[in-house]
C-alpha cells in the first residue's frame, strides 16, 4: 500500500491523474478523475490518498497515521504547480528588465548577498526564514516584487541586485525540489 498526503487542490488532480495512468480506479469502481473535487473538499489539506492492488480510497491524514503507522505517508506535490510557473515567467520578464536596464551582478556588495545586519545572533536571516515560512516561493517572488516595484523610486540598481538575488535564491530552491 502507497499512502500520498497531498496539501493543494492542484496536488490532488495531478496525483488523480498519474494514478489513473497506472490503472487505479477508487474503491467504487469510477476513475480517479471522476471525483476530484468530492475527496478535495472533504478533507482539503489534511487529505491522504491510499493506493492498493490498484484500488485508492481516501481520508484524513490522522486516520492514516493513527490506522497504519508503520507506513510511510509520502507528501505528493504536483510537478509543475502554480508558483513553478509564475515563477518561470516572472524569470523571463525579469530577464528583459535586467537587460534593459545594463545591469551585472558583481556579487561584491555586501549589502546584497550578505549583509552584516542580518546575521546579527549568529545566524542568517533568510536561512531562519527558510526553516520557519512553510511557502517560501511565496515570500521570495514578494521581496523580488518589492524590489522591482521600488527600484526607480528608492535605491536604483541595488534594489534590482536584491531583486536578483531573490530570483537566483528562488531558482536554486526550485532545482533542488525538483
Amino acid at each position: 500500500m502507497k499512502l500520498y498526503h497531498v496539501e493543494t487542490q492542484e496536488d490532488y488532480n495531478a496525483l488523480m491523474v498519474e494514478l489513473e495512468g497506472q490503472g487505479y480506479t477508487w474503491i467504487s469502481g469510477s476513475s480517479p478523475t471522476s471525483k476530484e473535487l468530492v475527496h478535495w473538499k472533504k478533507y482539503g489539506p489534511e487529505t491522504v490518498i491510499s493506493a492498493a492492488a490498484e484500488v485508492l480510497r481516501y481520508g484524513n491524514i490522522q486516520y492514516y497515521k493513527n490506522e497504519f503507522p508503520d507506513t510511510p505517508i509520502r507528501k505528493y506535490k504536483a510537478k509543475n504547480s502554480e508558483w513553478a510557473r509564475n515563477a518561470e515567467k516572472f524569470a523571463t520578464t525579469w530577464k528583459e528588465v535586467m537587460e534593459s536596464h545594463l545591469i551585472e551582478s558583481t556579487g561584491t556588495s555586501d549589502n546584497i548577498n550578505n549583509p552584516s545586519h542580518y546575521t546579527a545572533g549568529g545566524i542568517e536571516t533568510l536561512d531562519y526564514i527558510k526553516a520557519k515560512v512553510s511557502d517560501y516561493p511565496s515570500y521570495a517572488v514578494g521581496n523580488i516584487v518589492k524590489y522591482v516595484s521600488r527600484y526607480e523610486h528608492k535605491n536604483g540598481i541595488e534594489d534590482l541586485k536584491k531583486a536578483q538575488f531573490y530570483l537566483n535564491d528562488l531558482i536554486e530552491e526550485m532545482e533542488k525540489g525538483a
